[in-house]
């Protein structure tokens, strides 16, 4: 089995059935991940996602980012 990181998220694409996420692997090169959409949103858990996501927000503090501040991100 292979394992990638995949590093600066810079690319999301929605087309058809296909999910793209790009941005770089964990050497810095270019990377691209293609999910079946249907796939993806039967397996991921997106309220647990964002349950963890806003806990690591609340841990660490805000973000120097206002655009990705936790109160931006709890009215999403």
């Amino acid at each position: 089995m292979k394992y990638k990181n995949l590093h600066d998220l810079n690319t999301y694409q929605c087309h058809r059935n296909e999910v793209y996420l790009s941005g770089k692997d964990e050497d810095g090169k270019d990377f691209t991940i293609v999910f079946d959409t249907i796939e993806l949103i039967s397996w991921l858990d997106f309220p647990y996602m964002k349950e963890q996501a806003i806990k690591h927000i609340q841990e660490i503090g805000e973000p120097e980012n206002p655009l990705k501040s936790r109160e931006n991100f709890l009215k999403n």
